[in-house]
């Protein structure tokens, strides 16, 4: 195999065996599918993943998922079960084991201590007669797929993990779907990284109360330079009297002002400030919020929560907590 022909055709023919091990998946989902949710759900201690080889390497992956997801879990490793793992186990706690073949010898100690106590058992196999089958309370079995690729490779797991790794996918969303899970929850399990920040809001970032830049209505222009020089934020929030109404002034309200305007010592906020300036959610997110600012060519936002002016969000501010 030499042409970049043959390779991308290889290549192609290895995804769609993989496709097919899929379709196999999906039809193969019933009822103990099902049954394995209700399990978890109704579960009041920690869902403990457990696997050997590449099986423990997908449900890394997955337990990642369900604790994303709001779902209390861990992985133990069947290797260090025997040297005082097992003693953190709880009655209330619910295992699943996954092994393509069920008969894994290092998940026996595991099996026999959740019988013991009494502990519920997901098993996902595809032995149907394995030992991991015969253990479990709920038997989750995907079919028997064909690995990727040729006779070369009928040994290196490729199909079979790819099915696990989808099973567990189907698991994880189908539980947090049925617990009401919203992206907002996400967002907290992720205050940090590229998920986090994509899903977090500007009330996370905007500036509220004392940090907000106050001026009157009847404030002169030179007053007004002065206090927005000193926020350093370009910008200041007008309160007029007898009014709950707020007006908005930038500096470059201010540079078009002394144009406008011939007597700049008498001017006052009112006569040139915006007087309906348009608002964004609390609950707007970070990157909606900078399209916004480019957008519309502006570095401040005000923000309203309940229909109330709460804060400023800035594009100094938001490119900061972008880029942590």
């Amino acid at each position: 195999m030499k042409s970049d022909k043959q390779l991308i055709s290889f290549g192609r023919g290895i995804i769609k065996e993989e496709i097919s091990a899929l379709n196999k998946l999906q039809k193969s989902i019933n009822s103990s599918f099902s049954k394995a949710i209700n399990a978890i759900n109704k579960n009041k201690g920690f869902v403990i993943f457990c696997g050997v080889g590449k099986s423990k390497l997908i449900l890394d992956k997955t337990c990642g998922t369900f604790q994303s997801l709001g779902i209390s879990s861990y992985v133990l490793d069947p290797s260090q079960a025997s040297h005082g793992s097992l003693g953190n186990i709880r009655s209330d706690d619910l295992f699943i084991i996954a092994s393509n073949s069920g008969e894994t010898n290092e998940l026996l100690p595991i099996l026999k201590l959740a019988r013991e106590n009494k502990n519920v058992v997901i098993g996902i196999t595809s032995g149907t007669k394995s030992k991991l089958a015969k253990h479990s309370n709920i038997k989750i079995f995907y079919p028997n797929v064909k690995e990727a690729g040729d006779a070369n490779f009928k040994s290196v797991p490729t199909s079979s993990t790819t099915v696990l790794n989808s099973l567990g996918d189907a698991l994880a969303i189908t539980i947090a779907r049925s617990r009401g899970f919203t992206i907002s929850k996400f967002a907290k399990a992720h205050p940090g990284g590229s998920i986090g920040k994509s899903l977090a809001s500007v009330s996370e970032i905007m500036m509220t109360g004392r940090q907000i830049p106050y001026v009157n209505a009847n404030l002169k222009f030179p007053k007004i330079l002065n206090k927005i020089a000193s926020a350093k934020l370009g910008c200041v929030i007008v309160k007029m009297k007898n009014s709950s109404k707020l007006g908005f002034l930038t500096d470059g309200d201010c540079a078009r002002a002394a144009k406008k305007f011939k007597n700049l010592q008498e001017v006052t906020a009112k006569q040139f400030m915006t007087k309906n300036p348009k608002y964004i959610d609390e609950n707007l997110k970070i990157p909606q919020a900078l399209k916004l600012m480019n957008k519309s060519r502006i570095n401040i936002l005000l923000v309203k929560s309940k229909g109330k002016f709460k804060g400023i969000c800035s594009l100094h501010s938001v490119l900061e907590f972008l880029q942590k």
